[in-house]
C-alpha cells in the first residue's frame, strides 16, 4: 500500500492527501508585486534561530518559493541568475509531514517521501527547511555552482525580511563527517550527481 505525503500548508493540512509516487502539488500564483522597499528590506534581512509553532500557508510559501528561484520571465529564466544560465540549482522543501522537490517550471512541488527529514537539515525548530542541491551534470562547475546557490540563499534572505520570516543558512551540513547530508541524500534518492551545497531553516520568529 502506498504511503500518503501531506505538505504542512493551510489547504493541505485540511485534508488533501497525495500518493507519494510522483505527486504534483500545484502550488497557487505567487504574488508578484508589493512587498517592502528594497531599502528596508536589506535593513531587516538577518539570521533568525528560533520560530514560532507555525506553519506556513499556502500563498506564503508559493512567494517563498518563486522569489528564491522561480520563473519570472517567458523565457523561463529565473528569479536568481545562474553562470551559463545553466539552471543547476534545485530546492527541496522538508516539512513535518514529508519532503518533495520544487519545479519551477510548474511552480509545483513534487512529493517524494512522507519522512520528517529536518532534523537532518538543521537543528532550529523550523516549520520549513530548503535543501539548495546543485545539479554537477548541469553546472559549468562546481565553483559557479556554490555562487549560484549564493544567489538563491540570498533571495530566500530578502523575501524573508520582507514576508515577516525568518531564516537562517546552514553550511554545516556539508561539513566533513556530517552524517546528515548522506542521509538526506539516500531519503532522497539522490544519485552521484546531485550535490547539497545548503540548507535554510524558514519560519516566523519566535519573538513576534
Amino acid at each position: 500500500m502506498a504511503k500518503s505525503f501531506k505538505l504542512g500548508s493551510a489547504a493541505l493540512a485540511a485534508g488533501m492527501i497525495l500518493s507519494l509516487e510522483g505527486a504534483e502539488i500545484k502550488l497557487p500564483a505567487p504574488q508578484r508585486t508589493g512587498g517592502l522597499p528594497l531599502q528596508e528590506v536589506l535593513n531587516r534581512r538577518q539570521t533568525v534561530r528560533k520560530y514560532q509553532d507555525k506553519v506556513l500557508d499556502d500563498a506564503t510559501l508559493s512567494t517563498l518559493m518563486c522569489s528564491a528561484n522561480g520563473v519570472n520571465r517567458p523565457d523561463g529564466r529565473r528569479t536568481a541568475p545562474s553562470a551559463r544560465n545553466a539552471r543547476e540549482i534545485e530546492i527541496y522543501v522538508l516539512t513535518a509531514d514529508g519532503a518533495c522537490s520544487y519545479d519551477p517550471e510548474a511552480h509545483a512541488l513534487k512529493a517524494l517521501t512522507a519522512t520528517d527529514l529536518r532534523s537532518k537539515a538543521g537543528s532550529f525548530n523550523a516549520p520549513v527547511y530548503l535543501l539548495l542541491v546543485a545539479d554537477a551534470g548541469r553546472a559549468p562547475g562546481m565553483d559557479y555552482a556554490r555562487i549560484d546557490a549564493g544567489y538563491v540563499s540570498q533571495n530566500i534572505y530578502m523575501y524573508c525580511a520582507s514576508a515577516g520570516l525568518g531564516t537562517c543558512a546552514i553550511g554545516s551540513i556539508t561539513r566533513p563527517g556530517n552524517p546528515a547530508a548522506a542521509e538526506l541524500r539516500t531519503a532522497l534518492g539522490f544519485g552521484e550527481d546531485k550535490v547539497i551545497i545548503l540548507s535554510h531553516s524558514v519560519g516566523y520568529p519566535a519573538d513576534r
